[in-house]
Order: structure tokens, then C-alpha cells, then sequence
């Protein structure tokens, strides 16, 4: 999935996102450059809030969790390294397989726990090569109808 960055301030936030404790109020600048395409990593979902996991322009070692209000999705199309986990609370999560398998993956990965960044640069590197460029279904359909015609 990729996205692209329209705004960078909490002014284009709604009400919903704003938490002045996690730091989300309408002041803030997050390091996003408006017009840019981001790669999205993991999505988490709860209560209509959307977070989008990418490697913002400050990103070091380990995706970052941005308010999905200030992107709009360039490519919707899900990454084959993706699954999907609903909670119980009613928390979604998508993301690669290594994020569910161990419950403190993230936190692991944001403390630079080395196995735990490793496995993200490999997962990174793999989603980042993902091939986005097929034509879309429609297409696919009707050349596969074409070939089945004959």
C-alpha cells in the first residue's frame, strides 16, 4: 500500500486524533513533506481512528505510527507479507506475519533490540521491492477472458 503525505500539522486533524498526552495537538509538525509517497508497513485500527507504520523523513531504524487523516492512498493494493489480527477490544491490526508472532515485536523493535530491527529491515527491504505495477483487475480480468475464449 502506498500513500501520500497532504498535510504535516496537527491543523488537519480531527478532533478524534488530537491527544494532547500521546503529543497529537493542533500544533504539531510531524516529518512528513507534503506531496511525497510513503510505503505503508502496518496499519492499526480502533474506534474509526486509522494509524498508518511508515518510515517517516526522520526514519532510523523502525516505522513510525501517523495519523491516516493526513495521507490519501496513492495504491491500495495490501502487501503479500500482510496479515490480519482483530482483537478482542476491537483493535485491528495489519502487518507482516513477525508483528503478531511475538506480542512485544514493536516494542522490541522501537527499544533496537537487533533481532527485532534485523527482521524489519528485511521485511522492509521485501515490501519496498514489491512489484505495484501489475495492470489493475479489470485489466487482468479481461485479458484472462481473452485467453480463455480462444
Amino acid at each position: 500500500m502506498i500513500i501520500r503525505c497532504i498535510a504535516n500539522t496537527g491543523e488537519y486533524l480531527p478532533e478524534n486524533y488530537i491527544d494532547p498526552a500521546r503529543g497529537y495537538t493542533k500544533k504539531i509538525k510531524l516529518p512528513l513533506t507534503v506531496g511525497k509517497e510513503y510505503v505503508v508497513y502496518a496499519i492499526r485500527a480502533w474506534q474509526g481512528i486509522v494509524w498508518y507504520y511508515i518510515c517517516d523523513d526522520n526514519y532510523s531504524y523502525y516505522p513510525m505510527q501517523t495519523p491516516a487523516p493526513l495521507f490519501e492512498v496513492v495504491d491500495s493494493r495490501v502487501s503479500k507479507y500482510w496479515r490480519v489480527m482483530p482483537y478482542p477490544n476491537g483493535v485491528l491490526r495489519i502487518a507482516f506475519e513477525q508483528w503478531f508472532t511475538d506480542p512485544y515485536f514493536y516494542d522490541k523493535l522501537t527499544d533496537q533490540e537487533e533481532a527485532e530491527v534485523e527482521i524489519f529491515d528485511q521485511v522492509k527491504e521485501l515490501m519496498d521491492a514489491e512489484d505495484f505495477a501489475l495492470p489493475p483487475l479489470d485489466v487482468a480480468v479481461e485479458k484472462l477472458r481473452e485467453t480463455v475464449s480462444v
